[in-house]
């Protein structure tokens, strides 16, 4: 059977985010958790943290580039936890399997 390109089909995870341990004397006080995925349309990406989704618009300190989400000025307060990845698209949603932020102690 020919592929049909233009067939809208739901996302599916081409990578998901993995856990992180951030040593806490680390100078470089940034992560990433990375998250892509394929589907048509193509989807859009949410993030979220302990089941809340985060609005980079109402946190400096997040920012979403393509999937992937970045965290400066780590807080082991507010940034500890589980994070997932939203993709969604016009056809369905799908949610990454979680990634933990833990602080390493020195």
């Amino acid at each position: 059977l020919p592929t049909d390109n233009s067939a809208l089909h739901g996302p599916s995870f081409s990578l998901q985010p993995k856990s992180i341990v951030f040593p806490v004397d680390s100078m470089d006080n940034k992560v990433a958790f990375n998250c892509e995925a394929k589907g048509n349309p193509p989807p859009y990406y949410r993030w979220r943290l302990n089941g809340t989704v985060i609005d980079p618009g109402m946190d400096y300190r997040y920012s979403l580039v393509g999937g992937h989400l970045h965290i400066k000025n780590l807080n082991k307060d507010q940034d500890v936890g589980k994070f997932q990845c939203v993709a969604s698209n016009t056809v369905g949603t799908i949610v990454s399997k979680e990634a933990i932020l833990q602080f390493a102690c020195e």
